[in-house]
């Protein structure tokens, strides 16, 4: 890897097809809204005995799809394998209060690495994150052997459902989800990507700090892949790779704003691809601030099936590409 650093602070002001997208926020509802506490089903918020089953339960008690807020009461941390949201599920984790993701394979599927989430929407709709508490990965516990240029990662490819050294879960992920709001949260150490939204159409991440370790491979921060209307605003993302990734595995992906963002990468500060066999289109980005990072700004289209028309990249300082 190369040892040249972007040093100066950028902003980046970056159109697809020249076009500013209109997006609507996720849907609220007059609906009466259910509050229920991870507490009153037992979970013990103690860091060591896992409280996956209590976390569920709250969860499921949810009149879904009404909306239901689940409550992580502060100073708790909460040990725990993948958790499944339904519509119109909350998670308030609050100020103080810690989702610890489990960092051994029990409790995940072994045959399902794509679903490898310590938090997972599949399917729903009205449903978010927030509360100004922490999800934390634990992504350090996933290092066999520390080095500056690239940590060696513990994998789980003995599964035999990866292979290579990829094979790590990732901290929170919506698929094929719709309106979708992750707000005021901190997604700490992440053993692989961050926050992935597959998919899915009307997401709003705003106000959220991610922060993986600088030499752990492939703990991207904010990963699109095949989802449209997404708006990512004045978010903080210091991470080892790239921290805004725009992907299309399986469909075009349209209307992607990002603004008022801080990024510090080993890698990326946006990158488009790899994974690029369909159209990106309209996609803005502005005013974000760029600091000790490899790139700004990388085309990765790789695969042959997608376009970029009329790229505008601009900066206050120096090319960045």
């Amino acid at each position: 890897m190369s040892t040249l650093f972007l040093t100066k602070t950028l902003t980046i002001l970056f159109s697809l097809l020249l076009t500013t997208s209109t997006q609507s926020q996720p849907a609220t509802s007059p609906t009466t809204t259910t509050t229920i506490s991870v507490k009153d089903y037992n979970a013990t918020g103690d860091g060591h005995h896992y409280d996956t089953v209590p976390i569920q339960s709250a969860i499921d008690a949810c009149p879904s799809p009404n909306p239901c807020h689940v409550i992580f009461p502060k100073g708790g941390t909460y040990l725990t394998a993948t958790i499944h949201l339904k519509s119109g599920v909350t998670l308030v984790i609050e100020n103080g209060a810690v989702i610890l993701g489990r960092t051994d394979i029990e409790g995940f599927d072994p045959k399902r690495r794509d679903r490898w989430y310590v938090v997972l929407g599949e399917g729903v709709e009205n449903v978010g994150i927030t509360g100004g508490g922490e999800i934390n990965g634990q992504g350090l516990k996933f290092v066999e052997r520390f080095d500056e240029k690239k940590n060696v990662m513990v994998s789980w490819n003995h599964t035999g459902a990866c292979f290579g050294d990829e094979c790590r879960p990732r901290l929170v992920g919506f698929v094929g989800c719709r309106n979708v709001s992750v707000s005021h949260v901190s997604l700490i150490q992440p053993a692989y990507w961050c926050l992935h939204i597959v998919d899915s159409d009307n997401t709003s991440i705003h106000d959220v700090t991610i922060y993986g370790d600088f030499s752990t491979p492939n703990n991207d921060g904010i990963d699109i892949q095949d989802s449209n209307n997404t708006v990512i605003t004045r978010c903080h993302i210091d991470t080892g790779d790239d921290a805004i990734c725009p992907k299309t595995n399986n469909g075009p992906l349209y209307n992607l704003t990002a603004t008022d963002c801080w990024i510090r990468t080993k890698s990326s500060a946006i990158k488009l691809g790899s994974a690029s066999s369909f159209d990106f289109v309209h996609l803005l980005f502005d005013n974000i601030t760029i600091y000790e990072s490899h790139r700004g700004l990388a085309l990765q289209i790789r695969d042959g099936g997608s376009r970029l028309v009329n790229l505008d990249a601009r900066t206050r300082n120096d090319p960045f590409i």
